[in-house]
């Protein structure tokens, strides 16, 4: 799961418009506002670039804003996802 976490913080710093270093990525710090400062515009980007980084698309169901809190929690599902 580490390595969807790094794959996830290099996505962030790399593929959206946030102006934040991979280093700067805390996957425990909540992606919003009082966190890395995503907001849903920047969440919908990210989604979509995990459906096309990592080759599936989630489900309705799966887009819970919940289930998005941080990168460890996306790893989560992620991962899932993949086994």
């Amino acid at each position: 799961m580490s390595d969807v976490v790094e794959q996830l913080k290099k996505i962030i710093s790399e593929k959206l418009d946030v102006n934040l270093t991979y280093e700067e990525v805390d996957p425990e710090v909540t992606l919003f506002e009082e966190g890395l400062g995503m907001d849903s515009i920047a969440v919908m980007e990210f989604i979509t670039q995990i459906e096309n980084h990592f080759g599936f698309k989630f489900a309705e169901e799966e887009l819970d804003m919940e289930l998005f809190q941080n990168v460890n929690m996306v790893a989560d599902m992620v991962g899932k996802k993949l086994a």
